[in-house]
């Protein structure tokens, strides 16, 4: 089963690698011009594999400026892994998308019944605790890894 794919070019990657937004920026090797050309790679790469029975999402400014992209991709039996870049705009659209996020969780838990999305966050990262708290995911405390703290989105089986 597949679900929502949206164009996404190596153009709207580049602009979200090289405007990236300060609390995800850590999270993404981006130092300089050859990493950010490897991660570039990588997220190109997680995008062929939502094509295979998963789902892809771009939002943009009203200017058409990359804002985010999120990507969930299968990795098991009803099991699918996610993805998320995002640009130096969520600073001002970020609760637009937020709740947008919330909405798309549904929707896909339509579809993808019985499926479940995972994400790590840091022990520390409290502010994206508490974005996955809101998105639906529920911490899963006996996947975490080290300070890597586990979360479930899973969809009911209706």
């Amino acid at each position: 089963m597949s679900g929502n794919h949206d164009e996404i070019t190596p153009q709207d990657i580049m602009y979200i690698l090289e405007n990236p937004w300060e609390k995800l920026k850590w999270e993404w090797e981006l130092d300089n011009e050859s990493e950010r050309q490897e991660t570039l790679q990588f997220i190109k790469d997680r995008l062929k594999l939502t094509q295979q029975g998963g789902y892809s999402k771009i939002w943009k400014t009203p200017e058409g400026e990359p804002l985010a992209i999120v990507g969930g991709f299968k990795v098991g039996d009803k099991k699918y892994s996610t993805f998320f870049i995002s640009s130096k705009h969520m600073e001002t659209y970020g609760m637009q998308i937020s709740f947008d996020m919330r909405k798309i969780v549904k929707e896909l838990a339509l579809q993808f019944k019985g499926c479940s999305i995972s994400q790590y966050a840091d022990t520390d990262d409290t502010d994206r605790i508490s974005w996955y708290k809101f998105l639906g995911y529920k911490h899963k405390p006996e996947r975490d890894i080290g300070n890597k703290l586990y979360f479930e989105y899973t969809s009911p089986d209706i």
